[in-house]
């Protein structure tokens, strides 16, 4: 008995329950998500700057655009916490360190960064660091949804089946309507939600906004998967027949968005197209497809561009290729872009029946750029300046094409455009793979497959259905967009009180049986 009210008397059996009940069970490591996705706030803008309905089917010069899009300090758009709009960005992560960013500011990708072959991470995609850069009016589109309808429409004239009226849409260039004019959806703040990992913005074009028939309400929907795969899927409702030709503006240069003109000659290009739209010498399409085979448009097999530019008359590529499509398939494989040097792979795939393969012509020549000179020699500038083709004019200045830099003289031809990182993008620096329908189709209706009108954009891709890659550093690491519409080209008439999805119809052709 005394020896056991010694042990207890020690403490020896209290301590040992205590070190029982003081063993701590080792935590769970943290889960890292496949795709991490966050937003914030990329800038402010004013609700009134997206459309001007006053001046809407008016002819607009940039200064206008400039004063609406980015109003003065003085009536800034925070002076009444009513008249803002917040322009919001949206970030994903992947784990294999791809980093993709959207601004619901004409629904715009402002960021792809992808690691190289050695997986040293680079942002392969033009764009600005701020959002009053994206104002200006000499933004070429970078990373934008276009809409309602991409590329030319001759003339700005159009008919709608099946009454056949003619519309006059807005000239934003020379004569023609370019890129769904002057405010068209790349210069609207989209309304956006998330759901899980998916981005959704909307977006609702009034009726005769620009010139276009019904009213239209757009969604477009942004996911990012661990697989370094961008999937954009767009979709369409409208109150009367019109037409619709989304596509999406990223310029590209693999080996990194600053490298320049020396680096985008180096990636090897491969186009699945048999045929190619014809133009004039305006550029603009005659409705007569072209085969590519024995031309500087065979892209069939993989071709460096260094070798392929050369033999283009006009300095580069700006045209849309007739992609070659079985007959029962969803998304068909468009284009595919290599840079050997860094090992990064880009793949496009699409729905679509065309592609337009542009090489940044029109971008800022630093040889264009000359000074004004004095007595007999200004008429000598004057004259180069007149040779200018009408394309270069939406890239200019409007005040007569001429520029003052700040050193008391006048600058003809094109003038530097910065970027992000203080990066000045060059002519042949970047290139454009953008899904779409084929260039005025609506005025050359022979020329238009039947084909249903989605698209979507994906870098490479490893799954059963061969839409996606995943990026490794024991291989070329790989972009992959997948960008998939389901929107109607001219859509079907639906009540107004009765909202429904634009059926699938052939492109530019109304079906029968339509609604009063």
């Amino acid at each position: 008995m005394a020896d056991e009210v010694d042990d207890k008397a020690s403490g020896d059996v209290a301590s040992e329950a205590s070190e029982e009940k003081s063993v701590i069970p080792e935590p769970e490591p943290i889960k890292v998500p496949d795709v991490e996705l966050t937003v914030d706030g990329f800038g402010f803008m004013s609700k009134q700057s997206s459309i001007d309905k006053s001046k809407k089917n008016g002819r607009r010069k940039s200064k206008e655009l400039k004063e609406i899009l980015a109003p003065e300090a003085e009536a800034s758009p925070c002076s009444s916490s009513s008249n803002i709009d917040i322009v919001r960005r949206f970030t994903w992560k992947t784990k294999n360190r791809m980093t993709v960013q959207v601004i619901t500011y004409g629904a715009t990708i402002t960021t792809i960064q992808v690691p190289d072959k050695k997986g040293v991470p680079d942002d392969v995609i033009a764009g600005f660091d701020t959002l009053e850069e994206y104002f200006q009016p000499r933004n070429p589109y970078f990373g934008a949804t276009i809409g309602r309808y991409a590329n030319v429409i001759r003339n700005a004239t159009m008919s709608v089946r099946p009454m056949g009226r003619m519309y006059m849409l807005s000239s934003n260039l020379g004569p023609n309507h370019c890129n769904g004019g002057y405010v068209g959806f790349d210069k609207v703040n989209w309304r956006s939600h998330v759901v899980g990992n998916k981005v959704y913005m909307s977006h609702v074009s009034d009726r005769f906004h620009e010139g276009y028939p019904g009213t239209v309400m757009t969604q477009l929907c942004f996911e990012v998967t661990c697989d370094n795969t961008i999937n954009i899927e767009m979709k369409c409702t409208t109150t009367e027949p019109t037409i619709i030709n989304l596509s999406n503006a990223q310029y590209f240069n693999l080996a990194g968005h600053h490298r320049g003109a020396e680096s985008m000659y180096e990636h090897i290009i491969t186009i699945n197209a048999d045929k190619y739209t014809q133009v004039d010498d305006d550029g603009l399409v005659t409705g007569e497809k072209k085969v590519v085979g024995g031309t500087a448009f065979d892209f069939r097999v993989p071709r460096c561009l260094k070798t392929m530019l050369p033999k283009i008359p006009k300095g580069g590529y700006d045209v849309n290729f007739c992609i070659t499509q079985a007959t029962a398939q969803d998304l068909t494989f468009h284009a595919r872009a290599l840079h050997p040097d860094t090992g990064r792979v880009l793949e496009v795939y699409s729905n679509q029946p065309g592609l337009q393969f542009y090489t940044g012509n029109r971008l800022p020549d630093p040889d264009r750029i000359v000074a004004a000179l004095s007595g007999g020699e200004e008429e000598g500038a004057e004259q180069s300046e007149s040779e200018a083709s009408a394309e270069d004019e939406e890239f200019r200045d409007v005040d007569g094409g001429s520029d003052n830099q700040g050193d008391g003289k006048e600058h003809y031809g094109y003038v530097p455009l910065a970027g992000k990182n203080g990066t000045f993008y060059k002519k042949h620096g970047l290139f454009c793979l953008l899904p779409q329908n084929y260039p005025d189709a609506i005025n050359h209706r022979r020329s238009v497959l039947k084909r249903k009108c989605a698209v979507r954009f994906v870098d490479e891709a490893c799954s059963s259905r061969g839409l996606a890659v995943r990026c490794s550093l024991a291989r070329p690491s790989a972009l992959n967009i997948r960008h998939s519409r389901s929107d109607a080209c001219e859509a079907r008439t639906v009540p107004t009180h009765s909202p429904q999805r634009a059926q699938n119809l052939e492109p530019f052709q109304s079906r029968s049986n339509l609604p009063p």
